[in-house]
């Protein structure tokens, strides 16, 4: 019997990892779409591998069968070249529309042959609204719901009999309602586990992030173009206090020192209008509490890089006047004599430690790079 188990164990195994090996190259990696194309392979070789298994049992023991079997077993064979399809193009949203709708024809089909409206199968025209959901997009969902209400609005306008027209027990009605509950069910939690998967994803990605912001000396913020400061990453709390967002969307500019103020407005306005990345030296305020002997809030000079966003971002530049720009603001290790702004890099092309690709969870890491430069 161990034999047996581990020779299955090991055929499973085998199985596997070739679905796995079909998955499309992006998607192979990722932690959200992959188990949705492995999903989908696994369901269409396992429904072809079926018909083929059992067509040949039909023939020898009931001879030929009839034509809502071989409909079905044309459907069912139908699944293996969508599975070509997503292992080729890694469109899961086009293949999961083909596949609903393949689905409610063969289920329209079906109920054209059995009573049309009144069909024991009319229920399963459910089904491929409930698979759409594993697209991921609205667009299928709603595409695949109007296929399937036209389907039956159709099935009204068929005459009541036909030249192939076939009847069925009446006890199969029962049968096939419960087994479409039972598949929406199935359904319903392939659903729950991959909003479960995402809900970890999330959890961990966040965790790691913010233990990462930690990490590092400086923050990055990105000022929108609407003007509003938005803090990406870094130990904020720790640098500006609990409360270091009170003072407005613009939170950065209220806490600089008044003279540091026209330089830093200069080169924000070149950074959102021109595409010109800079870094000053300025006077930060850091605590309320923090005042000097004569009552006056306490400056702490740090280094202010602006960098326009599109610069680090796909695509072509906005079509709109002003354009985000990430702000990073790195305490200054050494201090600097009379904390007077200085200007130290004009232009992109000179910040030769930064690359094309920055994202939300490699800003502390870049600008941690950009520093040490």
């Amino acid at each position: 019997m161990s034999n047996h188990l581990k020779y299955l164990q090991n055929v499973w195994t085998t199985w596997a990892s070739r679905i796995d090996g079909m998955i499309h190259p992006d998607a192979v990696s990722d932690p959200l779409t992959g188990p949705l194309h492995r999903s989908f392979l696994v369901g269409c070789f396992f429904s072809g591998a079926v018909a083929l298994f059992v067509l040949p049992l039909h023939l020898a023991l009931a001879g030929a069968p009839h034509s809502a079997a071989v409909l079905m077993l044309a459907w069912m064979l139908g699944q293996w070249p969508l599975a070509l399809y997503l292992s080729r193009s890694g469109n899961l949203e086009r293949a999961i529309t083909i596949s609903s709708v393949l689905f409610a024809v063969f289920t329209g089909v079906i109920c054209a042959l059995t009573s049309g409206a009144q069909s024991f199968a009319v229920i399963w025209l459910l089904i491929p609204c409930l698979e759409a959901a594993f697209a991921g997009q609205r667009r299928t969902a709603v595409i695949t719901t109007g296929f399937c209400a036209a389907v039956y609005v159709g099935l009204f306008f068929l005459p009541a009999g036909g030249p192939i027209a076939f009847g069925l027990p009446a006890a199969l009605d029962p049968v096939a309602t419960l087994a479409a509950v039972l598949y929406a069910g199935l359904l319903a939690c392939r659903l729950i586990s991959d909003r479960s998967r995402t809900k970890t994803l999330i959890k961990n990605a966040t965790e790691d992030f913010q233990t990462m912001g930690q990490a590092v000396s400086g923050v990055v913020c990105e000022v929108q173009s609407n003007g509003d400061m938005r803090l990406l990453g870094g130990p904020a709390r720790r640098l500006f206090g609990p409360a270091f967002a009170s003072n407005g969307p613009d939170w950065i500019f209220t806490r600089l020192h008044v003279t540091d103020r026209p330089a830093y407005l200069t080169r924000l306005s070149e950074a959102r209008h021109d595409g010109l990345a800079s870094e000053l030296v300025l006077r930060v305020r850091r605590f309320h509490e923090h005042m000097e002997e004569n009552g006056a809030p306490n400056f702490t000079a740090m280094t202010v890089r602006l960098i326009p966003a599109q610069a680090f971002r796909a695509g072509a530049r906005d079509q709109c006047e002003t354009q985000p720009v990430l702000v990073a603001i790195d305490p200054v290790t050494s201090e600097t004599g009379g904390g007077a702004p200085v200007e130290i890099l004009d232009n992109i092309e000179q910040l030769p430690e930064f690359t094309p690709d920055l994202s939300s969870e490699s800003i502390p890491a870049q600008t941690a790079r950009a520093k040490s430069a």
